[in-house]
């Protein structure tokens, strides 16, 4: 089963991607920087090198944060018996899409987000960025547990 999250880039670019993530963080940091300079320019103070050197480093951890969203946001779910593979929205706008399947070792609903241990990652999923939240979770449900079927079906001491 395959989900996509309302942050699922389509045919989008990802150069168009990169764009859009960095827009916010890029604009909130060189307004910051800008608003301090002419507070110090306002007052007399020499503002040319220290302006140009906070710009930049404002600059560089926008793009830092910016970029960080597209690498950690989850875009795709596929979800294939006891294993799934989550991609992030940068991951997904390669082409072709290539997840790595892990195991499914639990699936817990708690707070209204879903919680998945995933391999050995812990992955949250929340309801507002995926349509199709229920159905998600009773996928992952489900995914657990048949790989916990397979787990004690497999095992040398069976209860």
């Amino acid at each position: 089963m395959r989900f996509e999250s309302v942050h699922y880039p389509g045919e989008a670019s990802r150069s168009w991607l990169v764009l859009r993530a960095q827009a916010r963080p890029v604009a909130i940091a060189l307004l910051t920087v800008m608003t301090v300079g002419l507070a110090a320019a306002l007052q007399g103070q020499n503002i040319l090198w220290p302006f140009v050197g906070a710009a930049a480093v404002a600059y560089a951890l926008a793009v830092f944060v910016g970029q960080g969203s597209l690498t950690k946001t989850p875009a795709i779910v596929d979800i294939r018996g006891p294993f799934a593979s989550v991609l992030t929205v940068w991951d997904a706008s390669a082409r072709p899409q290539q997840g790595v399947l892990q195991p499914v070792v639990s699936a817990r609903l708690a707070y209204g987000e879903l919680t998945v241990g995933l391999g050995d990652a812990i992955v949250t999923f929340a309801r507002a960025d995926w349509p199709e939240f229920d159905d998600l979770v009773e996928a992952f449900r489900a995914s657990a547990r048949e790989g916990e079927a397979l787990i004690w079906s497999s095992s040398p001491m069976q209860p």
